[in-house]
């Protein structure tokens, strides 16, 4: 009997060390990064999300900023991996290693953050940019690097008929052999010469087989012009160059220079909803304005009725849209005991490009007329949705990967910092905010700003009002407007700053923001401060780039 109870007390105490291990286990990687986790041998296990993507951020800077070659025989070329077309997304990485050991399940946590204790190598998420790099192969390796030239028709106007240009092979850069050396690079973060291997290429299209299309090329050609109609109107006409500009190689259709097409079409046809809106006076929601029916291009679909409809013969192309919805129609805005003028939140974009103003007024009306229940949380990335040109947005600078890169709707930050400001003044509780990376003249005063990148990073924010609010916004001149409508529930709200402090010459500084929110009974109820730490906006130089090539 003695024997078993101590065998008995033995798996007592193992068990009871086992979950005293878990819990502590649990508990020191809470909200950090599990102990023991690295990214091609960088440490960040220990960390919180915001400091291992600012420490991969760091570090991938470094890693593009060194050089190395690329040789082949006598040849040499001293490059880095931007050159390369190489894109790391130090966001998306540190999110999935983060999902490692932090999911609902305790035990498979636990399993997890054991694992990643004895240590534990999470993936790096990365690729590389095929355009960038071919364009970088053929404008900097030609001495080598000598893609195949297929046989083309070339349209003569004044013979009305085609000719055909002859094919060559040629000799280019081992592109698979290429991208194995990169993933070694990336693998060991640690850039190292690359010795190339060329391939033969062959031409995908011989001058037989050109020669075989004149007669469909000419059927083709001949239904120019061609109408291009959407939402009853005609916003194109296709003409002969058009249509061989839809066509590679001719008389095949192009999916990729079509969808360019009516990517460049999309802002023609492009109207956002109108939600149902109030109009307050002297405190109170009196009228109504009725709601109305967006409409966008719809892409994809559309692909195929330009080139079956090309093909065809039709002499008029009808393009396929879509009915948006409102958020808030006619029918649903009433009943909702919004009554009174909360806050309002301003910002003056002063200076923009045009193409950043038509993006800011897109995203502003995004937001025209949203409710949010009481307890609600606010995610404006969730209610911006769909960034692009079937939105009718526009290619403008955004903060990505330590430089400034064009990308649809550049500068709807100035439409998040806004929000942020309206809800700070209302006295909303703020779950999520991130600052820019560096001063922005648009956001003036520094440390009242708040940026924004699908999904992540995200401003967020609960309704811990009785009632619902209604967000109205205006742009007029140079300056957004973003207004909150709701119940008055007798709270005051103080704010202290923006301060900035820490001013380098370099123009990097640090700033704090404080809200303090107070209820009819003078309790404080919030007292929160936002701090920025801005660096040099000279770290994050400006990169030309034709997004619709």
């Amino acid at each position: 009997m003695r024997k078993v109870s101590h065998k008995l007390l033995l798996i007592m105490a193992i068990i009871l060390l086992v979950v005293v291990f878990s819990v502590v286990l649990n508990t020191i990687n809470s909200n950090k990064i599990n102990y023991g986790t690295e990214i091609s041998n960088i440490s960040i296990g220990g960390y919180s999300r915001q400091g291992a993507t600012d420490k991969l951020n760091v570090e991938t800077t470094k890693l593009f900023d060194q050089n190395f070659n690329l040789a082949y025989k006598n040849y040499v070329w001293t490059i880095n991996l931007k050159n390369l077309g190489v894109e790391i997304d130090p966001l998306k990485t540190v999110e999935l290693a983060y999902r490692y050991g932090h999911n609902k399940n305790f035990l498979v946590n636990t399993w997890q953050q054991f694992k990643s204790f004895l240590g534990y190598n999470s993936d790096l998420v990365w690729n590389i940019n095929d355009e960038k790099l071919e364009k970088f192969l053929r404008e900097n390796l030609y001495s080598v690097h000598q893609p195949a030239k297929n046989s083309l028709l070339i349209y003569d106007k004044t013979t009305k008929d085609f000719t055909v240009t002859p094919s060559r092979s040629g000799i280019v850069v081992d592109k698979i052999n290429l991208k194995k050396n990169i993933e070694k690079i990336i693998d060991n973060f640690q850039a190292e010469n690359i010795n190339l291997a060329l391939i033969e290429e062959s031409p995908t299209i011989t001058e037989a087989e050109a020669k075989k299309s004149i007669l469909e090329a000419k059927r083709i050609v001949n239904y120019a012009p061609i109408s291009v109609i959407a939402n009853n109107k005609e916003i194109d006409k296709i003409d002969i160059d058009g249509i061989l500009s839809l066509m590679d190689p001719v008389p095949s259709f192009n999916d990729n220079k079509i969808e360019n097409y009516l990517i460049f079409l999309a802002p023609l046809v492009a109207q956002e909803p109108i939600d149902a809106q109030m109009t307050v006076v002297d405190g109170k929601a009196t009228n109504f304005a009725l709601s109305q029916n967006g409409i966008r291009l719809e892409i994809k679909d559309n692909i195929d009725v330009i080139r079956n409809d090309i093909l065809n013969g039709k002499k008029t192309i009808i393009l396929k849209i879509n009915e948006a919805k409102p958020k808030i129609s006619t029918d649903n805005i009433d009943n909702l005991g919004i009554t009174s003028f909360l806050a309002r939140g301003v910002s003056n974009f002063a200076g923009s490009a045009a193409s950043r103003v038509i993006n800011i007024k897109i995203g502003a009306a995004r937001f025209n007329g949203v409710l949010i229940k009481p307890n609600e949380e606010f995610s404006f990335n969730e209610l911006l949705g769909d960034v692009g040109p079937e939105q009718g947005y526009k290619p403008g600078l955004v903060i990505k990967q330590n430089k400034m890169v064009p990308e649809y709707g550049g500068g709807l930050c100035q439409v998040s910092t806004t929000v942020f400001r309206a809800a700070v003044y209302s006295g909303m509780e703020i779950t999520q905010r991130y600052p820019h990376a560096f001063p922005v003249k648009f956001y003036n005063p520094q440390g009242f700003d708040a940026t924004i990148y699908p999904p992540l990073p995200d401003l967020r924010f609960i309704n811990n009002t009785p009632g619902n609010i209604l967000i109205q916004t205006k742009v007029v001149g140079n300056e957004l407007f973003f207004e909150f409508y709701g119940t008055d529930d007798g709270r005051k709200i103080e704010i202290i700053g923006p301060e900035q402090y820490d001013i380098q010459p370099d123009g990097a500084m640090k700033a704090k923001l404080t809200q303090k929110v107070y209820d009819k009974n003078n309790n404080v109820i919030i007292d929160k401060t936002f701090y920025s730490n801005y660096k040099s906006p000279s770290l994050y130089p400006e990169e030309i780039v034709n997004p619709l090539q």
